[in-house]
């Protein structure tokens, strides 16, 4: 079971909000769409990325849609000079029993909030990453470098390959969906103290919008916080399953049976 709580705002910059958000609480799936071609495109593109994964088949597999969605867009733009050139990320997590399937195109970001401490599950497709993973730069460098927002993959341009990671679940973990306009105002520093003392995802999903607004707001945001609530004997199994003595238990009794074996064989 999960509770959720998910917000857009267009942020302080003019035009049209073309960031999509969406959510399918039977298929346990939500999702953040960053929306980018100028004028009604970028809105056009997060929609029809938006549509695609609501109507999806519940059986295929995530990346499949994502990649249905990149050629819904390239139809959509074909058929109106308009919208040309139009494209948009795409961040979605579907749970499934004890776990979540994070894929992802682009720079909206996934992260996983566990007892105080926040972990980016999703790596931005982005030029700037490229240079993290080769040890290139700093994050402070990668905030502050001018090609900070230049993406690699997106929907609607190119061939886009979807990425995506599997992670298990806690009772009590957040899963944090959100376009770059939360990311590039507020650093994972920032974001991890807003949701330490936020007693609600709903609480936290107004604190950070309104955190990244009072930072400038320089581009549409959106944010989605899923809480895993879990099972306890789900939990109660998991918890056993990791525990650090269990080889030596299992050792034990097995060392006994056998001994016992023996015995009752002399």
């Amino acid at each position: 079971m999960a509770r959720f709580a998910a917000k857009t705002h267009p942020g302080r910059r003019p035009g049209d909000n073309e960031d999509a958000i969406g959510w399918d609480t039977g298929r346990q799936l939500w999702f953040v769409a960053d929306g980018m071609g100028g004028h009604v495109a970028g809105q056009v593109a997060s929609q029809v990325v938006k549509s695609c994964i609501l109507t999806s088949d519940p059986h295929a597999r995530m990346t499949d849609t994502l990649v249905e969605a990149h050629l819904a867009i390239l139809q959509a733009a074909s058929a109106d000079e308009q919208l040309s050139g139009m494209g948009s990320t795409a961040v979605v997590a579907a749970i499934d029993r004890r776990s979540v399937e994070v894929t992802w195109v682009g720079d909206s970001r996934a992260y996983l909030w566990r007892r105080g401490e926040l972990l980016q599950l999703s790596r931005d497709h982005s030029f700037v990453e490229l240079l993290r993973e080769q040890n290139l730069l700093s994050p402070e460098e990668i905030r502050s470098h001018p090609q900070a927002n230049l993406v690699t993959r997106t929907l609607g341009h190119g061939e886009p390959l979807p990425s995506k990671m599997r992670k298990s679940l806690r009772s009590g973990d957040w899963i944090l969906l959100c376009s770059d306009g939360l990311n590039d105002e507020l650093d994972d520093l920032e974001m991890a103290d807003i949701l330490r003392s936020s007693s609600s995802v709903d609480e936290a999903v107004d604190r950070l919008l309104g955190a990244a607004l009072a930072k400038g707001g320089r581009d549409n945001t959106s944010v989605a916080i899923v809480e895993y609530e879990g099972t306890r004997l789900g939990d109660a199994l998991q918890a056993l399953i990791s525990a650090p003595w269990l080889p030596v238990a299992l050792g034990a009794c097995l060392a006994i049976l056998v001994a016992a074996l023996l015995w009752g064989n002399r």
